[in-house]
């Protein structure tokens, strides 16, 4: 058999591109692995306790001035 160097290109390219979109889609990047290490309980409440740090020097700035007015 003998090709042309213009079919062998195509066929080269055809297959290339093939292989290249067969790549692709087994080497994707796999987040399962990540996201199954995460615990939603562990989440929440790391968000609840930043929001209680947030929220307590409010608090004590409000209930400082509070007890200072009761006694002043």
């Amino acid at each position: 058999m003998k090709f042309s160097k213009r079919s062998m290109g195509a066929a080269l390219a055809a297959v290339g591109s093939a292989s290249g979109a067969a790549m692709a889609q087994t080497t994707g990047t796999d987040y399962s692995s990540i996201l199954s290490g995460l615990d939603t309980s562990t989440a929440i409440t790391a968000i609840v306790g930043a929001g209680v740090i947030v929220a307590g020097v409010g608090f004590a700035k409000w209930a400082t001035k509070k007890v200072a007015r009761f006694f002043g």
